[in-house]
């Protein structure tokens, strides 16, 4: 993007997130705006900059063929979104219908938190069921035919699709390499579970969904950004959700067992410095970002890399073409990941090698387990 295109992509930005007016006049061209709305698609943001771009005045939008082409990706994204709701409800429903108990994680209910929770891209549903009630509700679903498929499993969730969306539960909320962070977010994962009063309702729908507390929310979504972070590559989508749940909660979070958990699972150093990003960036206001600290230096460098990398890391330039070797697939997967290891250790030393023997455990499983089924 040149300077003026990412000028205009930052205040669009600003101005579709808080719902305000942007700061200084915009006056792109038409191959500028095509550039924007390029790097809004790469990082999963193209509702939240048309918000953004009709708060501008009608001479300084774009033409009338390119707004026509923005709308019609933005009414994609709304009818995913109302699709996701239903299907959300629904599903939630039929689990209640047989007593077990399931907190929404991030999805629908970030959505819920931004002025137009319909222009928030979706993902997939990713509910919390807890290890009590797994095995049983895997059953229950492998009995019945009117709640989806299953199409996998790992060892954090089972993936459903249903309705054409797909579910994710949840018998473990995270993952985390050391042995003892996982034991203790396990157990606070169930105590949310059991506990968690917070609910939101769907845009469209009429029922409450169960999501965990202000504290829970705050440190999952971010160290869900995190992880995928070290393991491929984030989008300022993932920012934004982030921005706006301490924005909508900094009166209720309590800072006290925020900087506890914080500090024992050693996420206080990154918490910070993708925090300088929110406030400098992203526009939340600094007294509403907890433990504010000035990290220009990596926060530079993270954000260089997530507008170089795009959501989830699909837009990386230096990933390796695909082979249809199995073997030499999986060698090119391990070089690029290694490769980012080694720059993220740069960043975080001890967050980045605990990422990395995870990865090198995970992967090393998966090659010898599915070298027989998918090579």
């Amino acid at each position: 993007m040149t300077t003026t295109t990412e000028q205009g992509f930052w205040e669009l930005l600003k101005a579709g997130l808080w719902g305000t007016a942007p700061h200084v006049g915009i006056k792109l061209n038409n191959e500028e705006w095509k550039d924007l709305m390029e790097q809004a698609k790469r990082q999963t943001l193209l509702g939240i900059l048309f918000d953004g771009m009709l708060s501008l005045p009608l001479e300084q939008q774009p033409e009338e063929e390119i707004r026509l082409k923005w709308f019609w990706k933005v009414n994609k994204i709304e009818q995913a979104n109302r699709k996701q709701n239903q299907v959300l409800v629904a599903f939630t429903e039929k689990l209640q219908e047989k007593g077990f108990r399931a907190l929404l994680l991030k999805g629908q209910s970030c959505a819920a938190l931004h002025p137009n929770p319909l222009h928030r891209q979706s993902g997939d549903i990713d509910l919390y069921i807890g290890r009590k009630n797994y095995q049983a509700i895997c059953q229950e679903i492998k009995d019945r035919k009117d709640m989806g498929q299953i199409k996998g499993e790992n060892f954090l969730h089972t993936n459903v699709v249903w309705q054409g969306v797909d579910i994710e539960l949840h018998r473990i909320a995270a993952l985390f390499s050391n042995y003892f962070k996982q034991r203790r977010f396990v157990k606070w994962g169930e105590q949310m579970l059991e506990s968690s009063t917070y609910a939101f309702t769907p845009m469209g729908e009429n029922k409450n969904i169960n999501v965990p507390d202000s504290v829970f929310s705050s440190l999952y979504v971010f160290y869900h950004m995190l992880f995928h972070f070290f393991h491929g590559g984030v989008g300022l989508r993932q920012l934004c959700d982030w921005a706006r749940m301490l924005h909508v909660y900094h009166t209720e979070i309590d800072q006290e067992v925020l900087k506890r958990e914080l500090c024992y699972y050693g996420l206080m150093q990154p918490w910070q410095v993708f925090g300088y990003i929110l406030v400098h960036q992203i526009g939340l206001p600094q007294e509403e970002f907890p433990f504010y600290k000035d990290t220009y230096n990596k926060s530079v460098k993270v954000l260089e890399d997530i507008l170089k990398q795009g959501n989830f890391g699909h837009y990386a330039e230096n990933k390796l073409p695909y082979s249809s070797n199995y073997v030499i697939r999986k060698c090119k997967r391990y070089f690029y990941h290694t490769h980012r290891y080694i720059n993220t250790m740069k960043l975080f030393p001890s967050l980045g090698f605990e990422a990395f023997i995870l990865f090198m455990y995970e992967r090393g499983i998966h090659f010898f387990t599915d070298f027989f089924t998918k090579k």
